[in-house]
């Protein structure tokens, strides 16, 4: 797997972006949806999260799930921007701690939605959220301390996979004349 270079192959950035797309789809847009449905369902009293009452309260469902995302995003972002290639586990620790609460978020915004007894309260659930935050990025911080990998920078893979992607969509054309 590792390149003349130094540098493991990209896969290891593929795995991140699916870790980081799944986050966004669980603790972004299913958690932001589900929510809004709850709300609908049960009105604002059924939500949980003081935070989450008082977005919708002040600034509507619509902008509630614009916030939500945008939030979601730069947080899922951040430790791309703040730490270097020598973090792989960190992230993705990181990133999986996000997939595992927004399916939480959803599953309990389903049950609230159908009166149907949680199967933690929402206290819970950001308490286990936290830990999980905690206990993966420590698991992630000893895995990079003993693997030493050094990850392609994330850009230079998104233009290796278009530079392949482009060489087959001519080798295509190629082969048809």
């Amino acid at each position: 797997m590792k390149s003349k270079s130094g540098y493991y192959s990209c896969w290891h950035n593929r795995l991140q972006v699916a870790l980081f797309l799944l986050a966004f789809l669980t603790f972004g847009i299913g958690d932001a949806i589900t929510s809004a449905w709850m709300v609908e369902k049960r009105g604002i009293m059924g939500e949980g999260n003081l935070i989450v009452q008082y977005l919708i309260l002040n600034f509507g469902i619509s902008d509630f799930i614009l916030i939500k995302l945008c939030v979601t995003f730069i947080l899922l972002l951040m430790p791309f921007l703040i730490l270097d290639e020598t973090y792989y586990w960190i992230i993705s620790g990181y990133l999986v701690s996000f997939i595992v609460a927004g399916m939480l978020g959803i599953i309990l915004n389903i049950q609230a939605g159908r009166n149907e007894t949680l199967i933690v309260s929402p206290e819970q659930a950001i308490f286990l959220f936290i830990i999980l935050i905690l206990i993966l990025t420590s698991i992630g911080e000893r895995i990079d301390k003993h693997a030493h990998m050094k990850i392609r920078p994330y850009f230079k893979c998104i233009l290796n996979d278009i530079a392949i992607i482009l060489l087959f969509i001519i080798n295509r054309f190629k082969n048809k004349e």
